[in-house]
């Protein structure tokens, strides 16, 4: 399969080339028009296809309870978004509940079935902090500890790549960051009104990224920078964003590209059970909650509950509204995570990686999408 256009977002730059895919991977990258293409798409952008590392749902259904038929629809529908790798994220539910749904996951992705790649689980629960909860339920929460740990990466076959907490209920000697870190298990901060020194301890102990940077978090202050100020401060640190102009106002997630630059910035959509629903009153589990024209879903308190974003439209307005630069927009949701979560086989349009591939119109709709150099076939 050869594919060209005069817009391909090759090492940084958006120039005119030539992909060559082989046996599912890039086998060669020239200049545009030097072969004959079996698919020219003229001036449509050409990119990694996009990976989303937070994104628990679709349809009413969650990854917190997860099935085989569930996880196959779900994977069938992110291609649409010209997402070809995510994460399976959860959050804070009944240990039983997390424990059953992490090995059906598990299962799903050794089985390694056609669609969007899992790349593994995100816990983003139950290791919250009760003030900044958001809409996780209290009752569910816990510490980590090496016991939940162990379990929660037995069940789900060792496939756990991202464990957010809040630090300031951790030990004081904050010994499972390292544990994790040992087991290659990345560290996130996120539903957490820890300190500024706090948050500082935990990244020398092994944190790496910060969980959906604003929102669930003590907030920059002048006099306690808080989480949102470690995040800004710290360079060798990812910061996640929903850059959807309503769980983060365009301007502070300008101010967060800015900081943070093009090679730390990860767009995610923090997407739920309401994707994909109209507008309304919904009940999922014991939660219910109301999808409001903006996309975004909120308790009857008004608390946000999550979002039906889409990535392709993250991105979108990460460039056409936030004005963000747009090599870090394009980065943010395509190598980014795979640095995050040390994947090395995706995420860029070069030589010898896997050809998971989108190609956009002008308004980030999807044109074509290709995974392992397939070209996906929509139902």
């Amino acid at each position: 399969m050869i594919i060209q256009s005069k817009r391909v977002f090759c090492d940084d730059k958006i120039t005119p080339k030539t992909l060559v895919i082989e046996d599912g991977i890039i086998k060669r990258i020239l200049p545009y028009g030097l072969l004959k293409a079996d698919k020219d798409y003229g001036d449509k952008l050409i990119m990694p296809g996009l990976i989303d590392i937070h994104n628990h749902g679709y349809l009413l259904g969650d990854n917190n309870d997860a099935s085989e038929e569930w996880l196959s629809k779900w994977c069938h529908y992110l291609p649409s978004e010209g997402v070809t790798s995510t994460l399976a994220t959860i959050s804070t539910a009944p240990y039983a509940q997390l424990i059953a749904s992490l090995k059906v996951i598990g299962n799903y992705i050794d089985e390694k079935k056609e669609g969007t790649a899992i790349l593994g689980v995100y816990s983003e629960g139950p290791f919250i902090a009760a003030d900044y909860r958001g809409a996780q339920s209290l009752e569910n929460k816990l510490v980590p500890t090496q016991e939940i740990i162990d379990a929660f990466a037995k069940a789900c076959h060792d496939h756990l790549r991202l464990v957010m907490l809040a630090p300031e209920e951790l030990d004081e000697d904050m010994s499972i960051i390292e544990y994790l870190v040992k087991k290659g298990i990345r560290v996130t901060i996120g539903h957490s009104g820890a300190t500024y020194d706090i948050c500082n301890k935990a990244i020398a102990k092994g944190v790496t990224s910060f969980t959906h940077t604003y929102n669930g978090m003590r907030p920059l202050h002048h006099r306690e920078p808080g989480v949102v100020g470690a995040c800004m401060v710290n360079d060798d640190c990812f910061a996640e964003v929903i850059c959807d102009g309503v769980h983060v106002h365009k301007g502070a997630a300008n101010i967060l590209a800015r900081i943070k630059g093009k090679d730390k910035l990860i767009f995610v959509t923090d997407s739920v059970a309401i994707k994909g629903l109209k507008p309304g009153i919904y009940t999922n589990g014991e939660r219910t909650s109301r999808v409001c024209e903006d996309g975004v879903a909120r308790l009857e308190d008004g608390t946000i509950a999550g979002s039906a974003n889409r990535l392709n439209k993250v991105l979108q307005f990460g460039i056409k509204e936030a004005k963000i630069d747009e090599v870090t927009c394009l980065r943010a949701c395509t190598i980014n995570p795979c640095l995050l979560l040390g994947v090395k086989d995706r995420g860029l349009l070069s030589e010898g990686l896997r050809a998971d591939i989108v190609v956009f119109d002008d308004d980030f709709d999807v044109i074509d999408v290709y995974i392992e150099g397939e070209m996906y076939k929509f139902d």
